[in-house]
């Protein structure tokens, strides 16, 4: 899945994966992470088939699951937490398991990794409106301040960890006027060779992202797409806004926007619709691709070289070449998936394998696709509760699907081999599940779960290729999850009074637990308060 707004936008530059996870990003008062988007499943037999289905009345939306899901900040060595009350950032070596702070702005709350060498982050003061990079090296955090100025919750960091967008995401804010436009985006130059500067771009921005080489921003709204230049000679400037539609006022809730890593093209889809749009970024040119169908869901590859979009009611899967299908709008290649309802699709790393499934309705399965060799082939893998939402590894070999509303049980998981076909295994939790993250070996896999009693506070570490499982009870509520690489370690965010962070050795299977960031961070034993 692409990363979807609470509008109903995608924004996916190089089809970067927004994997998994955990609650609100940064904080040292994580929120709850909750699945967003729309209509509740609707009751089916698990064994019915695709297509139109006749008289049938018509399905629910395909719920937006994936990416309700954010990983906290972490580096390659440290897991970063910021305290907006003390106005400090602690650091935790999640391989030695030492823990130092380091004084920031006023109100540090918002966090961000920023990619590169060394280990660094970026923290947004809320209350002082600056932002402060703390760059880890030799075990030792140096801070530099950046004027901010603008109203911003939300961060956007290129891949080349030059550029960081600070920016106001509306949706987190209750009860904001309509008069609130939110949109001022703060440009931050990490290398300090390009002064700040704050940048108006079109009415409440849902996304930001960059394209490959960062040498462009691009800003999803209610106007369009804000295309910022970042390579000028006199600085950042908004180079143009590009409509998305013919129609102004057409409702934003009803679209998805995808944008390609060179930057010059992007896919929009929209509910209810049958065509898919072409927008040249360049140009302004749009280019319909008409499909058989409704589009339910449409994703497009990290590499940007293809597009896959999912049509429920015809039970097909179009795969769009790219940047061809912008000249070319026919020449695509349709797979039908007789027998199935297949509404939502995920792609791994490379375009070149999805998981198909649907969450509209109680469906029981998935259809693994494999676009590579042409043409392309798929199989259906049984499970033994209803999808809700599809994690695949990066390397494509694995599939760790959230089940939803399961009869009888508090929540479940399933650990689906891509690669070669063998059966899922199933996994019973003791609350439902709301947080996942692979390793970067893609031969392990973290799972948090979070319910409303201490006995449903736990994590689940899995085996890959095995499909082993252990648990791990937890004292306080999780509020996130995720993998340190450089450690070997998986932690587990909670929510306590004093911060605290659980690890998990990825070979041993030993936890630690961390309690009191601003307290010497003293280690206790995990399984009680």
């Amino acid at each position: 899945m692409n990363v979807r707004s609470s509008f109903g936008f995608d924004l996916v530059v190089g089809g970067a994966l927004v994997a998994a996870l955990g609650a609100c990003s940064g904080t040292s008062a994580l929120a709850d992470a909750a699945p967003r988007g729309g209509a509740e499943s609707a009751p089916s037999d698990p064994t019915s088939g695709g297509g139109s289905g006749g008289a049938a009345a018509p399905l629910p939306p395909e719920k937006e699951v994936e990416s309700s899901y954010e990983v906290p900040v972490a580096t390659k060595t440290f897991v970063w937490v910021a305290n907006p009350r003390s106005g400090r950032v602690a650091y935790v070596n999640a391989a030695s398991l030492e823990v130092k702070t380091v004084e920031a702005g006023n109100g540090p709350t918002h966090l961000a990794a920023v990619p590169g060498q060394s280990d660094a982050a970026i923290v947004l003061n809320v209350l002082s409106r600056d932002a402060t990079l703390l760059r880890a090296v030799n075990g030792q955090v140096s801070g530099k301040s950046f004027k901010v100025g603008a109203v911003a919750n939300t961060w956007a960091v290129s891949a080349d960890g030059r550029w960081a967008i600070a920016w106001a995401d509306h949706r987190k804010v209750q009860n904001a006027p309509r008069t609130q436009g939110f949109q001022d985006l703060a440009i931050l130059d990490l290398t300090e060779k390009v002064p700040p500067v704050v940048l108006a771009v079109g009415y409440r921005p849902v996304s930001v992202a960059f394209s490959e080489g960062g040498a462009q921003a691009f800003a999803v709204t209610q106007d369009g797409i804000s295309v910022v230049d970042l390579s000028g000679a006199g600085g950042p400037i908004v180079a143009k806004n590009v409509p998305i539609s013919d129609t102004p006022i057409e409702d934003p809730g009803s679209r998805d926007v995808s944008v390609t890593p060179s930057g010059k093209l992007a896919l929009i889809r929209r509910d209810g619709s049958s065509d898919v749009t072409a927008v040249n970024l360049e140009t302004s040119v749009r280019t319909a691709i008409t499909l058989n169908g409704p589009v339910t869901d449409l994703d497009l590859s990290d590499t940007g070289h293809r597009a896959v979009a999912v049509i429920r009611d015809t039970a097909t899967v179009a795969i769009l070449p790219v940047p061809q299908i912008a000249v070319a709008p026919t020449v695509f290649t349709e797979v039908k998936i007789p027998g199935e309802t297949v509404g939502s699709v995920a792609l791994a790393a490379g375009g070149n394998t999805g998981l198909l499934y649907s969450n509209a309705i109680a469906a029981e399965r998935v259809t693994v696709l494999s676009l590579l060799p042409t043409p392309p082939v798929f199989r259906t893998v049984k499970l033994y509760a209803p999808v809700l939402a599809v994690f695949l590894a990066r390397d494509a070999s694995h599939a760790l699907v959230l089940h939803d509303k399961v009869a009888g049980a508090a929540g479940a998981f399933s650990l689906v081999p891509v690669a070669s076909a063998l059966p899922a295994r199933i996994v019973e939790t003791k609350a439902p599940p709301f947080a996942v993250a692979f390793s970067d070996a893609h031969d392990r896999a973290i799972v948090g779960e979070r319910g409303a009693t201490p006995d449903g506070y736990g994590a689940y570490l899995a085996r890959l290729p095995q499909l082993t499982v252990d648990r791990f009870p937890l004292a306080s509520p999780p509020t996130a999850v995720g993998l340190v690489a450089g450690a070997k370690r998986a932690y587990v965010a909670q929510q306590h009074p004093d911060g605290r962070i659980t690890f998990i050795d990825l070979d041993t299977g030993t936890s630690r637990t961390l309690t009191g960031f601003e307290l010497g961070a003293r280690v206790v034993d995990g399984s009680k308060p």
